[in-house]
């Protein structure tokens, strides 16, 4: 038996509208002004509600910020997705993903810059959960693409899919924390050139030495 779920109330609704409200606000300030110049009282009355009903739902502006990642995270696994429905060779969709989030970092610096630091804050900050800074989704869209290609004899298999994803996602943060340091240090160019890299890194004639496979079988 099907139990159906059970329909949203008014009051519930308009609890879910407020939240959604506040976030796409959140969003379009942070973006536009960046984190640190948006106050609490600015993002409260963007969102036409009072101060104290704001922290009703968030505890800080901080937690706001936080609350934004899964659906950045979403955005880029989308974006992934989108990359392998198009097909190609996994060399050509992470070009394509690294495009993706150069472009994306051009758009909206000033949101970027506020989630880089979010994400450097969760590797030191117990209060913030692991999902909060390590962008499952993203991860496990990387994940699926590699999957595609192992599967047709193109990728790599004396390394795991989830190590190999952790390389390419190391390779894009750290562009992504060199631009953070310098803004004028060439983000678009540099991923491009990363994306070449990591597709022949990946390609599936490679292979570590016996030394370095034990190595790697022992982490």
């Amino acid at each position: 038996m099907v139990v159906s779920p059970k329909p949203e109330g008014r009051r519930e609704r308009k609890k879910r509208e407020t939240r959604e409200r506040i976030l796409q606000v959140a969003a379009q300030m942070f973006a536009q002004d960046g984190f640190d110049a948006v106050t609490v009282e600015s993002l409260a009355e963007a969102a036409d509600i009072s101060k104290p009903t704001l922290f009703n739902y968030f505890p800080s502006k901080m937690a706001i910020l936080q609350a934004l990642v899964p659906e950045v995270d979403q955005r880029f696994a989308n974006a992934i997705e989108r990359f392998r429905l198009e097909g190609g060779s996994v060399s050509r969709q992470l070009g394509r993903f690294f495009e993706f989030g150069g472009s994306q970092t051009r758009k909206t610096p000033k949101l970027t810059r506020s989630l880089l630091v979010l994400a450097l804050r969760g590797y030191e900050d117990t209060d913030l959960k692991p999902t909060q800074h390590r962008w499952p989704l993203m991860r496990g869209s990387f994940e699926a693409l590699l999957s595609d290609g192992v599967a047709r004899g193109e990728v790599r298999s004396d390394i795991s899919i989830e190590r190999l994803t952790h390389y390419i996602t190391s390779v894009y943060v750290y562009g992504l924390l060199n631009w953070l340091a310098d803004p004028q240090y060439s983000v678009e160019t540099e991923l491009a050139i990363a994306s070449q890299f990591l597709g022949s890194a990946v390609a599936a004639e490679r292979a570590l030495s016996p030394t370095a496979s034990a190595v790697a079988g022992a982490l």
